[in-house]
């Protein structure tokens, strides 16, 4: 019992102890906002670029404020894409100032510095970034002839492939030459200096000899007598979709036909139809396929005209590539 009462005295005395100890907590000051994340971003000048962002914590800021930079660039680029497309240059007929805005969101900035930052709130976070001007524009003209370089090695290439080949890799280039068009106009922006027209000419050549390819792309289609349905198909297809139908075998994609027909009987007759599809270029094999349609046959007229309203269903349905064997870039 006097152990009890000594404990208790013991656990008093410290409390009055830790009460005449402790003092009142300061409230923390907040740190009021600098007036730079309200204000105006600094203007641009011959060695920096500035850029300024609000997000959810400091890398997302700064992503944001990386953002903001490069869309400073593409609206007075879309300005500058827009007065001049009303020149009526050829190669700026092949793009628009939504693929110039998409272009320009790809471009990425990744010489910068965080000269200011300051947290607004647990869930707000304010950076200003520079970047140097000259060594950015040597980054964007490093990317350009990168480019470039690559276009040409892979068009130089391509004249060696077969013609579906050679079709499609020129229409991607193309494609790709034309998306270099935003990548022209920023550095024309940002550099008085720099050769706008022979970078377009550039741009301008890849659409010009796609164009040429694309003209010199032809399909003759050769049939049996049984096939010749099935013929009608496909140069239906094909010319629904652009591209040349001839009617001559020299220098065009030869897709030959041949069929071979056997009836089932017994209570329902059945016909299969093996179909035997080859695709050559100057002889060469470079696609092809054996498709087996099977009717009720009644008669062979009605054999033949169901198989072929079949096979036009397929080649809607699954793609011309997928039927007869090739692969050609269809849009």
């Amino acid at each position: 019992m006097k152990l009890f009462y000594t404990l208790l005295l013991l656990t008093i005395s410290l409390t009055f102890i830790s009460c005449a100890t402790s003092t009142p907590s300061t409230p923390i000051k907040k740190e009021p906002t600098p007036a730079w994340v309200n204000s105006i971003l600094p203007n641009d000048t011959d060695t920096q670029i500035f850029g300024m962002a609000i997000g959810k914590n400091r890398d997302a800021a700064i992503k944001a404020a990386l953002s903001d930079m490069v869309a400073k660039l593409g609206t007075t680029i879309e300005s500058s894409f827009e007065s001049t497309e009303k020149e009526a240059h050829s190669y700026y007929s092949v793009s628009s100032t939504s693929n110039i805005k998409s272009s320009i969101s790809k471009i990425k900035i990744n010489n910068y510095k965080v000269i200011k930052s300051f947290r607004i709130s647990y869930k707000e976070f304010a950076v200003m970034i520079v970047t140097d001007k000259q060594k950015f524009i040597r980054g964007l003209k490093d990317n350009l002839k990168i480019e470039k370089k690559s276009i040409q090695q892979q068009y130089d290439l391509a004249n060696s492939s077969d013609a579906l080949t050679k079709y499609n890799i020129k229409k991607d280039l193309a494609k790709q030459s034309t998306e270099l068009i935003s990548l022209v106009l920023i550095l024309s922006e940002v550099d008085k200096n720099f050769n706008e027209k022979s970078n377009m000419s550039f741009i301008s050549l890849k659409q010009k000899q796609f164009l040429l390819e694309s003209n010199n792309l032809k399909f003759y289609v050769s049939y049996d007598k049984k096939s010749k349905v099935f013929a009608q198909k496909i140069k239906n297809y094909l010319a629904q979709k652009g591209f040349n139908v001839t009617n001559s075998k020299k220098n065009a994609v030869n897709i030959n036909l041949t069929i071979h027909d056997n009836i089932s009987k017994g209570r329902i007759n059945i016909a299969t139809l093996t179909l035997n599809i080859e695709v050559t270029d100057k002889a060469k094999r470079i696609g092809g396929k054996i498709v087996i349609i099977k009717e009720r046959y009644t008669s062979s007229a009605n054999v033949y005209k169901n198989a072929s309203i079949h096979f036009e269903q397929d080649i809607s349905s699954k793609g011309i590539n997928n039927v007869i064997g090739i692969n050609l870039d269809i849009d």
